[in-house]
């Protein structure tokens, strides 16, 4: 138990100095090859996109390094002790805000849907960033760091490079993590590096100068990757990202053009903003159509009322009785269930009533199954109860229970209603090796049942 517990806090340990690296490293390289004023970056700013990952996926564990990393940032950049506590101390909270909020709001950090890319986005605009830049830049002020007059100036800078930087980094690294058993690293590397040599040349062998021009030349790479994986495609976008900041330091391409160097970073935002939002939107509403066209041929195979297999799975299910009986010869039991006088309950009482009765009918079945039998509903008021594995000295006391269990009376919402079974079985491989035969049988015996009087059992 001692044992468990200090791995416990050894992992939580390195999760928080992992985070401290990371945090550190990147904003390192963010000041060095990415534009800013004296204290703002003003492109994406990918240690806060690294920092809201973290704190989504680990929750309280990252904080203390998230802000261990600030700290070290602010100090490297300030040279004011105070500037860098409060700074970091504002990024931490910012964190946990996120963190709690994110939850409270019951999004998914797998981004399954449109709603959770969404409220990731509201929360980083209308919350996160607003809290963040204003009240750092306040900070940074009454240190002296900046100038008062340059408060909302460096507040609006602030909020647009992290907005930035969480946008770009937070969603790819969520569906890294939520998929990282199914990606391969061949084709994670391919993702970051052909973009990358496509955007090098494309960027110094041609004049383009026109943002939607660009746009038409990249995005339709990272959807048409993100329609087949949303994972990729978005580290496809996230790279052409990158590379197009970093040419744009070097003053190559589309977005060193002779402007201010604001209006090409504002441009370059643009283009970042544009490609990762629609490659995430393409990616997402691509794979709930998969989803939902997946979960549409499970319910054609299901019956929508009772959750049971319907008559789509019969032959699948007496098939592997047959395959049973052939290769270990266990005996298996076809039983087909009709409800006696289940019209008559439709009639009298309506079908909610009638609905209600299924349910408890099937509840009943329930109780006397072994794990490994199966229930069908393959009709109105008709099932079939597949019992394996099958003793001839215990096939008729668990039918018998049944018959007993059935006319046990019912009381649905308050009527008193009495049913009974009319039971109609073959056996495997006694009475036939084929769907078909067994059916068949089973399906005469029922009939012979219900003939001599119902509320019975009757064999092939």
């Amino acid at each position: 138990m001692e044992n468990k517990k200090d791995t416990t806090i050894f992992n939580d340990v390195a999760i928080a100095l992992l985070m401290a690296l990371l945090y550190n490293l990147s904003g390192m390289i963010n000041t060095t090859f990415l534009s800013s004023t004296d204290v703002v970056i003003v492109s994406a700013f990918i240690p806060e996109g690294i920092a809201l990952a973290g704190a989504l996926i680990y929750g309280y564990k990252v904080l203390p390094g998230i802000f261990i990393g600030q700290l070290l940032l602010a100090q490297f950049a300030w040279s004011n002790a105070l500037a860098a506590t409060a700074v970091a101390s504002v990024n931490t909270l910012e964190a946990y805000i996120a963190y709690k909020l994110f939850y409270k709001l019951k999004l998914s950090r797998e981004l399954n849907h449109i709603k959770d890319l969404i409220g990731l986005v509201l929360i980083i605009t209308l919350v996160l960033q607003p809290f963040s830049a204003i009240l750092g830049n306040h900070i940074l002020a009454w240190t002296h760091i900046i100038c008062e007059d340059k408060i909302w100036h460096d507040t609006l800078l602030w909020w647009t490079g992290n907005v930035m930087g969480q946008i770009l980094i937070t969603p790819m690294l969520l569906l890294i993590y939520a998929n990282k058993d199914k990606l391969k690293l061949h084709y994670i590397i391919l993702s970051v590096l052909a973009p990358l040599a496509y955007n090098y040349l494309i960027q110094t062998y041609m004049d383009i100068t026109n943002v939607s021009l660009l746009l038409l030349m990249t995005l339709p790479i990272s959807m048409f990757i993100a329609i087949k994986n949303i994972t990729y495609g978005v580290i496809v976008s996230v790279s052409l990202a990158i590379g197009y900041t970093y040419l744009t330091h070097l003053d190559i391409g589309t977005f060193a053009q002779d402007q201010s160097p604001i209006d090409n970073i504002i441009n370059l935002n643009y283009f970042i903003l544009s490609h990762i939002l629609l490659t995430l939107l393409i990616g997402i509403l691509f794979r709930d159509k998969e989803r939902a066209i997946h979960e549409l041929k499970s319910m054609a195979h299901f019956d929508y009322l009772t959750g049971l297999p319907n008559r789509h799975l019969l032959r699948e299910k007496i098939q592997h009785a047959v395959i049973m009986a052939s290769d270990y010869h266990q005996k298996s039991a076809i039983c087909y269930i009709d409800l006696d006088g289940f019209k008559k309950i439709n009639d009298l009482y309506g079908h909610n009533v009638g609905d209600e009765t299924l349910k408890t009918v099937v509840k009943r079945i329930k109780l006397h199954m072994k794990p490994q039998d199966t229930l069908l509903r393959i009709g109105g008021d008709e099932f079939l109860l597949i019992i394996s594995e099958i003793r001839d000295d215990e096939l008729d006391g668990t039918l018998n229970e049944l018959l007993i269990s059935a006319r046990k009376p019912m009381h649905i919402d308050n009527k008193d209603i009495q049913i009974s079974f009319s039971i109609g079985v073959s056996i495997c491989p006694k009475h036939g090796t084929t769907v078909k035969d067994l059916m068949s049988k089973a399906d005469d015996a029922m009939y012979k049942a219900k003939e001599e009087g119902k509320n019975q059992i009757h064999y092939a």
